[in-house]
């Protein structure tokens, strides 16, 4: 059986070797520059580690320290400050009908947030407990932010309270 090669077919035979080495090389080009960006993350995520470790990981608490926070009026509330680590128990009065169920997030005054806790309910106070190690807290401002859930289960912000540490 005779099958009939298309012109086209033919001229293209003698590029056949250079089309492949040219795919290779483009494949291997693509993956090295995958690999130099993986690299890349690679060494920024050990310069924060070298970061961290400086500052000091998380230590275990020495004591308890219990801070209450009107979130009706709330002022700067300052925490931390000791050499030790301590446990710090934010009580944090939230009387509202609007919500059961809130969502307390601790962020960095730039916005970066550092911990979210949800969803949470009061107790027979109507006080939310929020507790957190105050190692994670090196010297700055804070901001507790308290959004509730609604019946639809969406977050509505609900109020914030200002910290400073150190």
């Amino acid at each position: 059986m005779h099958t009939e090669i298309s012109p086209w077919v033919e001229k293209l035979s003698p590029y056949r070797l250079v089309i492949a080495i040219g795919a290779a090389v483009l494949v291997l080009v693509v993956a090295l520059a995958w690999v130099a960006w993986r690299w890349s993350v690679a060494e920024d995520r050990m310069e924060l580690m070298q970061k961290q470790a400086e500052a000091g990981f998380l230590q275990a608490p020495s004591t308890n320290r219990t801070v209450r926070v009107d979130l009706r009026a709330p002022a700067l509330v300052s925490v931390g400050g000791s050499e030790l680590p301590e446990r710090l128990d934010l009580v944090l009065n939230a009387r509202t009908d609007r919500y059961a169920r809130f969502r307390v997030s601790l962020l960095r005054e730039d916005g970066t947030l550092l911990v979210h806790a949800g969803p949470l309910v009061r107790d027979s106070n109507f006080d939310i407990w929020f507790s957190l190690n105050s190692s994670i807290l090196p010297a700055g401002r804070y901001l507790v932010r308290v959004e509730g859930y609604a019946r639809n289960g969406k977050l509505e912000r609900f109020a914030e309270a200002r910290l400073a540490s150190g």
